[in-house]
């Protein structure tokens, strides 16, 4: 038992003095520094999960852990060769995320910053209330926007954005940042104004970006008589889990896209009860939060008649 101890409090005195503590202030602050770094990584993991740089991400730790069994095995070429390529890591890092980069700055300098730091002291329950209640109201002004424009045959194409980050679709967008309302979505489509091209993103809770250039369908056995917005829906929900709602500007046919399943001739309400189980948060049970821990969640794998618009 005295050997035990004696090992505890040398252990103790390396760290005390390796970290350089020597008050009760130092110990504090520097739980502080590994909480705000531990914070910053999962905010940047959590920017990149779902995207196409998330798959560049583990291929730059593997060959980070490649590089140092290479040099533990002495193998002096490989460890040449991953030196090489690691040196232009920097660079080529800030090349090919260079949109994420630009997304976590623009998060930083807006308010999204702050309601990420104050949903740390935020309760779980009261925060995924929020969202419940803030999404039935997007719901709400989505299916009234677009019943109107059934109404009147204007076309019309809005995604919603979920756990796939889709940047690259807003490249040649422009940039709207705007609360979702009914009238908003209306006037954005309206034929022959700046804005009605291309299909309105909506990003967290919000109307991101008008004009964004969807991706065309690779599916060659659908009927080729449906229209462009209907080809870049599909399109779209192939290569994302995005959800995309259609109005069809020959018919007023209303539409919604599914991992590059198209329903089409949907009603009001089956469009809001649609929306309501895809976008909706749903109530995880009380033990699945206990199981999956902080990386299990944040590791977790992302999951008719014919009218043309």
């Amino acid at each position: 038992m005295k050997s035990f101890l004696a090992g505890s409090e040398s252990g103790w005195t390396f760290i005390t003095e390796y970290f350089g503590i020597e008050s009760v202030l130092d110990l504090l602050l520097i739980i502080l520094d590994i909480a705000i770094v531990a914070f910053v990584a999962y905010q940047v993991l959590k920017l990149f999960r779902g995207t196409k740089a998330a798959a560049l991400v583990r291929s730059l730790i593997i060959i980070l852990a490649m590089s140092v069994l290479a040099r533990v095995m002495n193998l002096r070429v490989v460890s040449a060769i991953l030196n090489v390529v690691l040196n232009v890591l920097p660079v080529l890092a800030v090349v090919l995320f260079a949109p994420e980069i630009r997304k976590m700055l623009e998060v930083l300098g807006s308010r999204k910053a702050g309601e990420a730091i104050r949903s740390i002291f935020k309760s779980r329950s009261a925060a995924d209330e929020q969202k419940k209640v803030e999404m039935n109201r997007i719901i709400g002004e989505t299916v009234s926007a677009v019943g109107n424009m059934a109404k009147t045959k204007t076309g019309a194409l809005i995604v919603f954005e979920r756990k796939n980050n889709i940047s690259e679709w807003d490249a040649q967008g422009t940039k709207l940042d705007a609360v979702v309302s009914a009238r908003l979505l209306e006037q954005i489509f309206v034929k022959n104004t700046p804005l009605h091209d291309a299909a309105v993103l909506i990003r967290e809770g919000r109307i991101y970006a008008a004009q964004c250039v969807l991706p065309n369908t690779k599916n060659k056995d659908l009927n080729r008589e449906l229209g462009t917005r209907h080809m870049a829906a599909i399109g779209a929900s192939e290569e994302a889990d995005c959800i995309v709602v259609v109005v069809s500007e020959e018919t007023g046919t209303i539409s919604c896209t599914k991992e590059g399943q198209i329903m089409r001739g949907l009603d009001i309400n089956t469009l809001r009860t649609f929306l309501v189980e895809e976008l909706v948060p749903k109530d995880a049970p009380a033990d699945t939060e206990k199981k999956g821990g902080f990386f299990k969640k944040l590791f977790k794998k992302k999951d008719g008649g014919d009218d043309v618009s």
